[in-house]
């Protein structure tokens, strides 16, 4: 009786501060919120490169700048391929029109003489439309978006060679218009403004998709896409958007990396499909679709880039990074699977 009691005024002081209801309500919504695992995977990751790199190496400024400015370059589009992947779709083809959106920014402000904001509002509308494409393909014919969006990839790839030659295109707006160019290469304190884009993009999509009513038409969309029509979604209209702003993301990051190598060239965003893939699924995307965080995604890409510099940093090869890369995306897939199976929240 004694012990009800004291519960029953506990539970009275707690209504009548509502502060400490808050604060309690944030703290469990954090601990159980599916991308705080990956940010302590993130933490973990930093800590055992810092010990295992000579002097430290791998968290001194100059290299934490580095990691910062190279992630967004395909943070960006893991952002877009992970709204995709919810839906229950992916594209192949995001490294092509991350090089056509740089060529398309380059060659309209070199060869034309356009300014660089009408050069890089052409670029996002190509990558839009090259995203537009994927989609309506994909949805018409009901053709698997592996198979179309691996075509697709060589598309544009291939019309990219036949434009420019196999040639680069440089692309120097510096010299112009230098605040363009410090929009997309500069920094703010000592943040590199990349890092700046990526953090903004990520709170646009969160909101989107956990806070609009057509993010809840992604969940549902991609969690069960029969089920979501009975309930009047038109699935075919929000993959072919999703597709859309994946491909926008993709040539934005296509033209944020041209400004700071100072052209576009036909190697660019070679890999860049699989890594961003790589990225969403261990930031706690599901390949399945209908699961998937906006910051999960973010940590992922950050996760991928540390480890690529951190074996670089311990004297380990690229060759290195591409088995522990696999091995880990294996192993991530494979946990998600079981607890599919077994009906249990994947991360």
């Amino acid at each position: 009786m004694i012990d009800k009691k004291r519960e029953k005024e506990e539970l009275k002081e707690k209504k009548k501060n509502p502060q400490v209801e808050l604060i309690l309500k944030i703290f469990g919504r954090v601990i159980h919120y599916k991308s705080f695992f990956i940010f302590n995977l993130l933490i973990i990751v930093t800590i055992i490169f810092a010990f295992l790199s000579p002097q430290m190496t791998f968290i001194k400024q100059e290299n934490l700048i580095t990691m910062l400015r190279l992630t967004p370059e395909f943070g960006i589009v893991t952002l877009g391929m992970a709204l995709l992947l919810i839906s229950g779709e992916f594209d192949l083809s995001v490294g092509s029109i991350f090089a056509l959106g740089s060529l398309v920014a380059a060659w309209t402000y070199t060869n034309w003489g356009w300014n660089p904001i009408v050069s890089l509002i052409a670029a996002l509308i190509v990558g839009a439309l090259c995203g537009f494409i994927n989609g309506v393909i994909i949805v018409k014919s009901n053709v698997s978006s592996l198979i179309v969006t691996l075509g697709m990839m060589w598309v544009y790839r291939g019309l990219l060679l036949l434009i420019t030659g196999g040639f680069p295109v440089y692309f120097h707006p510096e010299h112009k218009y230098p605040l363009f160019y410090e929009v997309f290469t500069g920094f703010i304190g000592p943040i590199p403004i990349q890092m700046v884009w990526m953090i903004g993009i990520t709170i646009i999509l969160y909101i989107l998709l956990e806070h609009t009513k057509f993010g809840n038409w992604i969940l549902a969309t991609g969690s069960n896409k029969d089920s979501a029509r009975m309930m009047g979604i038109n699935t075919d209209r929000v993959k072919i958007i999703c597709f859309m702003i994946l491909g926008l993301l993709s040539a934005l990051a296509g033209v944020m990396q041209s400004c700071r190598i100072h052209g576009a060239y036909g190697v660019q965003g070679e890999m860049l499909n699989l890594r961003a893939i790589a990225a969403a699924v261990v930031g706690g995307t599901s390949i399945f679709g209908g699961v998937g965080t906006i910051p999960g995604a973010m940590f992922g890409s950050l996760i991928i880039q540390f480890l690529d510099s951190g074996f670089l940093a311990i004297g380990l090869s690229m060759f290195h990074f591409y088995i522990a890369l696999g091995l880990t995306l294996i192993i991530v897939v494979f946990v998600n699977l079981l607890l599919r199976k077994a009906r249990l929240p994947t991360w």
